[in-house]
Protein backbone atom coordinates (compact mmCIF):
# COMPACT_ATOMS: atom_id res chain seq x y z
CA UNK A 1 0.00 0.00 0.00
CA UNK A 2 2.84 2.21 0.90
CA UNK A 3 4.46 2.16 -2.80
CA UNK A 4 1.19 2.30 -4.47
CA UNK A 5 1.11 5.76 -2.67
CA UNK A 6 4.26 6.89 -3.01
CA UNK A 7 3.84 5.58 -6.65
CA UNK A 8 0.83 8.12 -7.08
CA UNK A 9 2.45 10.75 -5.17
CA UNK A 10 5.00 10.33 -7.49
CA UNK A 11 2.90 10.51 -10.77
CA UNK A 12 0.70 13.64 -9.31
CA UNK A 13 3.86 15.86 -9.07
CA UNK A 14 4.92 14.93 -12.60
CA UNK A 15 1.11 15.80 -13.49
CA UNK A 16 1.28 19.09 -11.68
CA UNK A 17 4.73 19.89 -13.35
CA UNK A 18 4.10 18.91 -16.70
CA UNK A 19 0.81 21.61 -17.00
CA UNK A 20 2.38 24.06 -15.44
CA UNK A 21 5.22 23.86 -17.87
CA UNK A 22 2.71 23.84 -20.74
CA UNK A 23 0.74 26.79 -19.36
CA UNK A 24 4.13 28.85 -19.06
CA UNK A 25 4.88 27.84 -22.11
CA UNK A 26 1.64 29.13 -24.07
CA UNK A 27 1.61 32.52 -25.55
CA UNK A 28 -1.76 33.64 -23.70
CA UNK A 29 0.51 33.09 -20.32
CA UNK A 30 1.79 36.32 -21.01
CA UNK A 31 0.83 39.63 -19.51
CA UNK A 32 2.91 41.52 -22.12
CA UNK A 33 0.83 44.38 -23.74
CA UNK A 34 1.61 45.91 -27.17
CA UNK A 35 1.34 49.18 -28.44
CA UNK A 36 -1.73 50.55 -30.40
CA UNK A 37 -0.57 51.77 -33.80
CA UNK A 38 -0.83 55.66 -33.96
CA UNK A 39 -3.31 56.59 -36.72
CA UNK A 40 -1.80 59.61 -37.06
CA UNK A 41 1.83 60.99 -37.41
CA UNK A 42 3.29 64.82 -37.82
CA UNK A 43 5.50 65.37 -41.04
CA UNK A 44 7.59 68.76 -42.15
CA UNK A 45 7.55 68.67 -45.64
CA UNK A 46 8.93 71.32 -48.46
CA UNK A 47 7.34 72.13 -51.51
CA UNK A 48 7.75 74.34 -54.73
CA UNK A 49 5.47 75.19 -57.10
CA UNK A 50 5.68 76.28 -60.51
CA UNK A 51 2.33 78.12 -61.72
CA UNK A 52 1.12 80.08 -64.22
CA UNK A 53 -2.34 82.50 -64.03
CA UNK A 54 -5.30 81.27 -65.91
CA UNK A 55 -7.08 83.21 -68.64
CA UNK A 56 -10.40 83.67 -67.03
CA UNK A 57 -13.38 82.40 -68.47
CA UNK A 58 -15.16 84.48 -71.61
CA UNK A 59 -11.65 86.11 -71.67
CA UNK A 60 -9.19 85.97 -74.10
CA UNK A 61 -5.68 87.48 -72.83
CA UNK A 62 -4.54 87.96 -69.01
CA UNK A 63 -5.03 91.09 -67.57
CA UNK A 64 -1.49 92.54 -66.00
CA UNK A 65 -2.08 93.46 -62.24
CA UNK A 66 -5.60 91.26 -62.01
CA UNK A 67 -7.18 91.73 -58.53
CA UNK A 68 -8.58 87.80 -58.89
CA UNK A 69 -7.41 84.92 -60.45
CA UNK A 70 -6.53 81.04 -60.70
CA UNK A 71 -3.58 79.61 -61.37
CA UNK A 72 -2.75 75.94 -62.45
CA UNK A 73 0.70 74.19 -62.65
CA UNK A 74 2.79 71.84 -60.65
CA UNK A 75 4.35 71.32 -57.27
CA UNK A 76 7.13 68.84 -55.89
CA UNK A 77 7.01 68.10 -51.85
CA UNK A 78 9.67 66.31 -50.39
CA UNK A 79 7.32 64.13 -48.26
CA UNK A 80 4.37 63.84 -50.40
CA UNK A 81 5.65 63.61 -54.07
CA UNK A 82 4.81 65.87 -57.39
CA UNK A 83 1.68 66.52 -59.47
CA UNK A 84 -0.76 69.02 -60.24
CA UNK A 85 -1.15 72.21 -58.08
CA UNK A 86 -3.96 74.85 -57.85
CA UNK A 87 -4.41 78.07 -56.40
CA UNK A 88 -6.91 80.53 -56.44
CA UNK A 89 -6.85 84.19 -55.28
CA UNK A 90 -8.58 87.54 -54.00
CA UNK A 91 -6.29 90.77 -53.90
CA UNK A 92 -7.39 93.77 -51.96
CA UNK A 93 -6.62 97.44 -52.11
CA UNK A 94 -3.12 96.72 -50.52
CA UNK A 95 -2.06 94.09 -52.62
CA UNK A 96 -2.75 91.33 -49.98
CA UNK A 97 -3.73 88.30 -51.39
CA UNK A 98 -6.28 85.49 -50.23
CA UNK A 99 -7.39 82.28 -51.28
CA UNK A 100 -7.32 78.56 -51.88
CA UNK A 101 -4.87 76.20 -52.73
CA UNK A 102 -4.67 72.26 -53.80
CA UNK A 103 -2.17 69.84 -54.48
CA UNK A 104 -2.97 66.58 -56.32
CA UNK A 105 -0.06 63.54 -55.02
CA UNK A 106 -0.55 59.86 -56.27
CA UNK A 107 -2.00 58.73 -53.44
CA UNK A 108 -4.41 61.20 -52.78
CA UNK A 109 -5.00 65.49 -52.61
CA UNK A 110 -4.35 68.19 -49.88
CA UNK A 111 -5.94 71.39 -49.74
CA UNK A 112 -6.28 74.13 -47.69
CA UNK A 113 -6.07 78.12 -47.52
CA UNK A 114 -3.59 81.16 -47.82
CA UNK A 115 -2.79 84.63 -46.96
CA UNK A 116 -0.18 87.05 -48.08
CA UNK A 117 1.68 90.03 -47.93
CA UNK A 118 3.42 92.16 -50.72
CA UNK A 119 7.41 92.20 -50.80
CA UNK A 120 8.81 95.48 -51.21
CA UNK A 121 8.27 95.35 -54.47
CA UNK A 122 4.34 95.51 -54.27
CA UNK A 123 2.13 94.22 -55.91
CA UNK A 124 1.77 94.12 -59.74
CA UNK A 125 0.28 97.33 -61.13
CA UNK A 126 -2.84 97.38 -64.08
CA UNK A 127 -0.43 99.12 -66.37
CA UNK A 128 2.43 96.51 -67.01
CA UNK A 129 3.50 92.87 -66.63
CA UNK A 130 5.87 93.69 -63.58
CA UNK A 131 7.56 91.85 -61.08
CA UNK A 132 6.32 91.28 -57.53
CA UNK A 133 6.45 88.93 -54.53
CA UNK A 134 4.70 87.76 -51.62
CA UNK A 135 5.22 86.02 -47.97
CA UNK A 136 2.55 85.00 -45.65
CA UNK A 137 0.81 81.55 -44.43
CA UNK A 138 -0.81 78.58 -45.70
CA UNK A 139 -2.93 76.20 -43.63
CA UNK A 140 -3.80 72.98 -44.87
CA UNK A 141 -7.55 71.87 -44.03
CA UNK A 142 -8.02 68.80 -45.23
CA UNK A 143 -7.27 65.90 -47.99
CA UNK A 144 -8.86 62.98 -49.47
CA UNK A 145 -7.10 59.52 -50.37
CA UNK A 146 -4.00 58.41 -48.57
CA UNK A 147 -3.79 62.17 -47.34
CA UNK A 148 -7.58 62.19 -46.43
CA UNK A 149 -7.96 64.11 -43.06
CA UNK A 150 -4.28 65.97 -43.34
CA UNK A 151 -3.87 69.23 -41.09
CA UNK A 152 -1.28 71.27 -40.95
CA UNK A 153 0.02 75.25 -41.26
CA UNK A 154 3.54 76.58 -42.99
CA UNK A 155 4.90 79.51 -44.71
CA UNK A 156 4.08 80.49 -48.31
CA UNK A 157 6.92 82.97 -50.11
CA UNK A 158 5.32 83.36 -53.88
CA UNK A 159 6.86 85.88 -56.50
CA UNK A 160 6.68 86.61 -59.81
CA UNK A 161 8.97 88.19 -62.84
CA UNK A 162 6.22 89.03 -65.03
CA UNK A 163 2.96 88.68 -63.19
CA UNK A 164 2.29 85.57 -65.05
CA UNK A 165 4.19 82.83 -64.09
CA UNK A 166 4.71 82.63 -60.32
CA UNK A 167 6.74 80.02 -57.98
CA UNK A 168 5.97 79.56 -54.97
CA UNK A 169 7.95 77.92 -51.75
CA UNK A 170 6.36 76.70 -48.61
CA UNK A 171 7.35 74.75 -45.33
CA UNK A 172 4.78 72.84 -43.65
CA UNK A 173 4.09 70.71 -40.51
CA UNK A 174 1.54 67.97 -41.72
CA UNK A 175 -0.51 65.69 -39.38
CA UNK A 176 -1.35 63.14 -41.61
CA UNK A 177 -3.05 59.06 -41.41
CA UNK A 178 -0.34 57.17 -40.83
CA UNK A 179 1.10 55.18 -43.95
CA UNK A 180 -0.95 51.57 -43.91
CA UNK A 181 1.49 48.66 -43.10
CA UNK A 182 1.02 44.78 -43.55
CA UNK A 183 1.41 44.43 -39.64
CA UNK A 184 -1.48 47.13 -39.55
CA UNK A 185 -3.58 44.44 -41.80
CA UNK A 186 -3.66 41.42 -39.51
CA UNK A 187 -0.77 40.26 -41.31
CA UNK A 188 -2.04 39.71 -44.19
CA UNK A 189 -0.20 41.60 -47.19
CA UNK A 190 -2.59 42.87 -49.77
Amino acid sequence: MKRIGVVGFALASLLIIGVATALAATPHASKKKSKPKPTTITVKSSCKSSLALQVPSGETTVSPGSPDGTEWGTSQCASLGSGPAWMSFTTDDGGNQTGKIQQWFSGGTVFGTFTLTPGDQGPPTTDSFSSSSWTGKVVITGGNGAEKGAAGTGTLACATPDSVHITCTSKLKLTEPAPVTSSSKGGKKS
